[in-house]
């Protein structure tokens, strides 16, 4: 090791905060030979060590520049051995949230591993859903079968925020669920992720689900068809919101127009029409609001 990174690591671990805020500002510069002792000084019984150390490899992180570039390759492997090889959680934590940044598909084999761990899974997830490309999708999908039912609501999560169309089987097995959180979890990834399939998905049924639940699998159902209208399917999301306009609460019909309002068909139109003399104030000034910017377009 070079006496520039050896200096720092002493630094590092000196008994002055001025000396270790001075040292943890200057890691970028350092080789990333020096993440594997960073990482041995984070579980130091010296809490201040031990923050300077982490602050460190979180500058190392920030340092590594563009995509595909020597040093990021070169730290991101030093980051996955470390991860490999400490015994500690909480720096395998913290090198999992480092590997979110700046991990690709060299890093999911390894993340992946850990979401079998109680402990970490949820690291491991966190840093997969950050992680693009369809490796990720695959690992984040390939845990949901052996998984807990809580932990499979989080892995929906992260395919429904990714988007993901390897969720919507997932997404789809999950709302048939007798466990009502996991079922409204697929629902909110079926209305994420947004795609069709070949077979109709069937909706969990509202019997039985919390006032909460009934909200969040309402409002998966209009985020889906507002992803159906944005992407040409317009036939799908006036059905969507005809349904919604028989809502006893005044909100979701309002929702429900102003998402036909931005749909330029007849039959949006004569959907938004049927509410324009009723007798709930809201909703008729909704459609009266919605059958203008219709009209306008």
């Amino acid at each position: 090791m070079a006496e520039k990174e050896a200096q720092f690591l002493k630094d590092i671990e000196s008994s002055s905060a001025d000396v270790r805020f001075a040292a943890w500002r200057r890691a970028g510069e350092m080789d990333p030979q020096v993440i594997p002792a960073l990482a041995n000084l984070m579980a130091s019984s010296q809490p201040g060590v031990a923050r300077a150390a982490r602050e460190a490899l979180e500058a190392i992180t920030h340092s590594v520049g563009v995509a595909n570039s020597d040093r990021r390759r070169t730290v991101i492997r030093q980051f996955l051995t470390v991860l490999q090889n400490n015994r500690a959680e909480t720096v395998k934590a913290q090198l999992l949230r480092q590997l979110s940044l700046i991990g690709g598909d060299e890093t999911v084999p390894v993340a992946a591993k850990f979401l079998k761990d109680p402990k970490l899974r949820e690291e491991a997830a966190f840093c997969l859903e950050r992680i693009p490309g369809a490796a990720a999708d695959a690992a984040l999908a390939g845990a949901i079968a052996s998984a807990p039912d809580d932990f499979k609501a989080r892995l929906l999560a992260a395919l429904g925020h990714r988007r993901s169309e390897v969720g919507i089987p997932h997404a789809a097995q999950a709302m048939q669920s007798s466990n009502k959180e996991l079922a409204i979890a697929g629902a909110k990834a079926w209305g994420r992720i947004g795609k069709t399939t070949a077979a109709p998905v069937k909706l969990p049924e509202r019997a039985g689900l919390t006032e909460w639940q009934k909200t969040e699998l309402l409002d998966s159902q209009l985020r889906f068809a507002e992803a159906q209208a944005a992407n040409g399917n317009a036939a799908e999301a006036i059905a969507i919101y005809k349904g919604f306009l028989d809502e006893k609460e005044e909100h979701w019909q309002c929702a429900a127009l102003v998402g036909l309002s931005k749909i330029h068909l007849p039959e949006a139109a004569m959907a938004i029409y049927s509410k324009l003399k009723s007798r709930n104030p809201r909703v008729r000034i909704t459609a009266i609001k919605a059958w203008r910017k219709h009209s306008e377009a």
